[in-house]
């Protein structure tokens, strides 16, 4: 059985519990389901910024055409 990681948000504002209680219940949906969402959406921004980080680190990398590099791969 697989175990289950728990963690306490002390979110520092009752208004913003409420908020996000009763948007859970619109949706038809818990918090721990709305938690869980919000964390995994976080974690695909930060692959996207990693990305957008790389991306200006090669941006001034010198370059060689497409078909130079595919010549240079063993058969």
């Amino acid at each position: 059985m697989a175990q289950r990681a728990k963690i306490t948000v002390d979110l520092g504002d009752e208004e913003l519990y409420r908020a996000v209680k009763i948007a859970a219940i619109e949706h038809r949906s818990s918090l721990r389901e709305v938690v869980i969402e919000a964390l995994r959406d976080w974690l695909r921004h930060q692959e996207g910024v990693e990305d957008l980080e790389d991306y200006r680190e090669a941006k001034g990398e010198p370059t060689r055409p497409f078909r130079e590099f595919l010549a240079e791969l063993p058969d």
